[in-house]
């Protein structure tokens, strides 16, 4: 079976869609020219750029007659798209060719993409079931979020010796102000400021015993895949909010404290540190994110369309 794989914009589309590109041995990408246009050959795939914009200009259609071109060329069985503007040329011309179309929505809000365009898709695979509602009736399945095979690997410890902050794949700098500001404290902090992204994170997770960070979906299906607690800063300007809904659905079973970014300064950042940071109350938190967590997403979405094709 050869899939197109379809995302764009930040790692929390990107990485997903590689998690489950591990299962599929005949694959190939389309995106932009953002971080995708980096993360997917470096993972191994081959990757196609085409243009494309969040607003109507161009780039939209020249998109649309690339991926004509491109799904012409290489005739996948099957696309599947986790989010990002950059998809939606290519799920058109998918649907024009009469290709069948998976989603995958990792947030708790689903994006805007993915919700307008699950019309044209056989399945939606949700990464909450509260998104559901958000979709056609009777389209979505609930398989939890992705996660790659060497982080579900990590092993996570209370004990670790390193706290980790970083902002997500394009960092943030409201959290590198906070934590640069820190007066001494933690010791063994390790910092993603932007400017040294990793591409090893599941080592850095298994250094690590706490983590202060964005509340993309990804991200946090990463930490609840290992069970580390998180302090959590959601980023405010995210297409509808959809980072506090994500947040709050954490917090609200005890795998996370939220600090709002406006709130976030290095005095409220210490404050949470020494309330949450120590091995009882890490231990707590632990329980309740690995509760959250679905490390076998990307191998329940490999079995459920390797056996809808099958019966095709």
């Amino acid at each position: 079976m050869k899939v197109l794989f379809s995302c764009g914009g930040t790692g929390g589309h990107i990485y997903p869609a590689l998690a489950i590109a591990e299962k599929f041995p005949d694959c190939f990408f389309i995106g932009s020219s953002r971080l995708e246009k980096t993360l997917v050959p470096q993972a191994g795939h081959r990757f196609y750029e085409i243009p494309a914009s969040c607003r109507i200009d161009w780039k939209i259609p020249a998109g649309f007659w690339q991926s004509l071109r491109i799904i012409s060329k290489e005739n996948p069985d099957i696309i599947l798209a986790t989010g990002g503007y950059a998809t939606a040329p290519v799920l058109l011309a998918a649907k024009l060719l009469g290709k069948k179309i998976y989603l995958q929505e990792q947030n708790v809000l689903p994006g805007r993409v993915n919700r307008c365009l699950s019309h044209l898709a056989a399945r939606v695979f949700v990464a909450f079931a509260g998104a559901a509602k958000y979709f056609p009736r009777g389209k979505s399945v609930a398989t939890g979020n992705p996660v790659r095979a060497d982080i579900s690997a990590a092993q996570y410890s209370v004990s670790a010796p390193h706290i980790l902050a970083f902002g997500g794949s394009l960092a943030a700098q409201s959290i590198n102000r906070a934590v640069l500001g820190l007066s001494g404290y933690p010791a063994g902090l390790i910092h993603l400021d932007g400017t040294n992204y990793s591409h090893n994170m599941a080592e850095i997770y298994a250094r690590s015993r706490l983590c202060i960070c964005r509340a993309g979906a990804t991200t946090l299906a990463e930490l609840a895949a290992l069970g580390m607690p998180a302090i959590l800063a959601p980023y405010p300007y995210a297409a509808n909010d959809h980072q506090t809904v994500n947040a709050r659905y954490f917090a609200e079973r005890g795998a996370a404290v939220i600090i709002p970014d406006k709130d976030l300064t290095p005095d409220t950042l210490q404050k949470t540190l020494q309330k949450i940071d120590n091995p009882v109350v890490l231990a707590q938190m632990s329980a309740q994110m690995k509760a959250l967590g679905s490390a076998d997403a990307a191998e329940r979405i490999y079995n459920y369309i390797r056996a809808a094709e099958t019966v095709c």
